[in-house]
């Protein structure tokens, strides 16, 4: 796994972003990859930004995402 540096990545080509939105990106960033870690590469990248969406608030959970059927 590669770890990336989080404040010295660039940011060419990509829009500002405010001190607090960066926050909530590296945060989701680094739950996302820990989630697909401890999931041993079960979790999609996908679907690992999606549980840590959803654990951060940001997100409203999915049912079909766990396997429910209607």
């Amino acid at each position: 796994m590669t770890d990336w540096p989080t404040s010295k990545r660039s940011r060419k080509g990509r829009p500002s972003l405010s001190p607090e939105q960066q926050d909530l990106a590296d945060e989701l960033h680094m739950r996302a990859l820990a989630l697909r870690t401890a999931s041993d590469g079960d979790l999609s990248i996908t679907e690992a930004v999606h549980l840590a969406a959803v654990q951060l608030g940001l997100e409203a959970p999915h049912p079909e995402a766990d396997g429910a059927s209607d």
